[in-house]
């Protein structure tokens, strides 16, 4: 599964899932979103467990997507639910540090099974890992997965567009893997970690937030598509790093994996007013349409503090009631996934490194 048969169906609701499985990483990496450490949080396996359990042939999302932390702390654990998700046709993809990469690029055997056994495995690259995890090691291992027949991409972060690390390694991965391994390419994320990297002057927006709004009209929000189950369990409609930390604003939460299952959590994220207006409109306009002032706050900062006021939930509601509403609710999805693989790369991430998105594709796909 190459990432842009993920990326490009990032914009359709309920099409996938994070699941958050752990806050711990054995790496510490000065930039990191989720702060992560070998002492966080680690909450019990059975609440993931019991969640992809509730996946059925037919309500199931297309793609997991494993997150954390390091999800790779827990082998087993994603054995197990990639045994449940292909059971009912969902496929899966797990991001890593690689804190287990080794010169000669073979697999530990704790791990192999795991890594081989997603469908995609999505690479964190950047000159905070390389700090601890040497370039080398990594696309040492990264060639094993490829000789494995794994697919395999990278998630690069730099200080700016013009980062010459970004330059450097972007060129090696091209040359390296003879143009078949893509990357989503992004800015530095002003969370977690990275907060006190990044001067406020400096900062930039987080990964997981999308461009500014334009001064007047509709930006729609494309990560209000996919939930997110929390470390904790928790499931929020949004991976914006600040609403995952919690306590995340009612119209954001979606319940908890201990007791709310798959058919639920995607039936709301369909159903819910507020949901469908963000991703249509988007949070600035929403609140403008309700008679606020989003007062320069920024577009996330808009979606958690504004819009959680009542005016904006009733007038997310009279709009989604009105008449043509799911035609254009339809057609702003029609159009984001249209602009193929690279659209997400070129909206959150870095625009002049958008087409790494597309290595690996052949032409046919790329153009799709």
């Amino acid at each position: 599964m190459h990432i842009a048969e993920m990326l490009v169906r990032r914009p359709v609701p309920a099409a996938g899932v994070f699941l958050t499985l752990t806050r711990r990483c054995p790496l510490s990496c000065a930039h990191c979103s989720t702060n992560s450490m070998m002492s966080s949080e680690q909450h019990d396996a059975e609440i993931f467990r019991r969640f992809v359990r509730s996946f059925t042939a037919e309500d199931h999302p297309e793609l997991v997507w494993l997150t954390g932390g390091e999800p790779l702390l827990r082998p087993q654990l994603v054995l197990d639910l990639v045994a449940t998700c292909h059971a009912v046709g969902t496929r899966v993809a797990l991001i890593t540090g690689m804190y287990f990469a080794r010169a000669d690029g073979q697999l530990p055997a704790a791990l192999g099974p795991a890594l081989l056994a997603v469908d995609h495995v999505i690479v964190s690259q950047d000159w905070f890992h390389e700090v601890q995890v040497p370039r080398t090691h990594a696309f040492a291992t990264v060639g094993t997965l490829l000789d494995a027949g794994q697919d395999v991409s990278f998630q690069v972060v730099g200080r700016d567009d013009d980062d010459p690390y970004l330059l450097d390694l972007t060129a090696d991965i091209r040359s390296s893997f003879a143009g078949r391994v893509p990357a989503l390419v992004a800015t530095l994320a002003a969370v977690g970690r990275g907060r006190e990297l990044l001067a406020a002057a400096q900062a930039r927006p987080a990964q997981s937030q999308p461009v500014p709004a334009p001064a007047d009209g509709a930006a729609p929000c494309t990560v209000a598509a996919w939930p997110v189950v929390t470390s904790d369990g928790t499931i929020v409609a949004c991976c914006q790093q600040e609403v995952i930390e919690g306590p995340a604003p009612a119209h954001l939460r979606l319940g908890h994996a201990s007791g709310t299952g798959w058919p639920e959590v995607a039936a709301e994220l369909r159903r819910r007013p507020t949901l469908r207006a963000l991703r249509t409109v988007g949070p600035e306009e929403l609140a403008r349409l309700a008679g606020r002032t989003p007062n320069g706050c920024g577009y996330c900062r808009t979606c958690i503090h504004e819009v959680a006021a009542p005016a904006v939930a009733e007038r997310a509601d009279a709009l989604v009631q009105s008449g043509g509403f799911p035609i254009v609710e339809d057609e702003v999805t029609r159009m984001q996934v249209a602009a193929g693989p690279e659209y997400f790369a070129r909206r959150y991430g870095i625009a002049r490194y958008a087409p790494m998105m597309s290595l690996g594709l052949a032409p046919a796909e790329s153009s799709s």
